[in-house]
């Protein structure tokens, strides 16, 4: 086998051979299937908290957590943003659709809501001005 199939057949990148129609074009294909996307983590952690998307489980220290649609999405979205701030518009966004009305305390409400699931130590803070955040280590 010539040298630049060769490396196209062990999934080496294809530099500048080839074009359509000749005999690399299958080893073109085999090489850039073995190549897998970089995805992102499947479980979300932080301040005791474990959340599984994939899977729609959620712990906290490692007690099960049940929760609704939309406790599960903010949790998710909080936890995607840790240690970082989320507003509540942020959160109406990424968790309820665009119809949502931006004035209502549905955030406000549902974080509550999720608070009183999650138990203490309280893990979700709030910074007025700034948003809802959980931070790497409880509050």
């Amino acid at each position: 086998m010539r040298h630049d199939l060769r490396v196209l057949d062990e999934g080496l990148p294809d530099g500048e051979a080839g074009g359509r129609g000749d005999p690399q074009q299958p080893l073109r294909v085999r090489s850039l299937a073995r190549r897998r996307p970089s995805a992102r983590a499947r479980t979300l952690r932080a301040a005791g908290l474990e959340l599984d998307p994939v899977r729609r489980s959620a712990l906290r220290d490692g007690r099960p957590l049940d929760l609704s649609a939309k406790e599960f999405a903010l949790l998710e979205a909080l936890l995607r943003a840790s240690p970082g701030f989320l507003s509540a518009e942020d959160l109406l966004e990424q968790v309820w659709d665009e119809n949502a009305d931006p004035f209502t305390n549905t955030v406000t409400v549902t974080i509550g809501r999720l608070r009183r699931k999650l138990g203490g130590p309280p893990v979700i803070t709030t910074t007025l001005g700034v948003g809802y955040r959980i931070p790497d280590a409880p509050a």
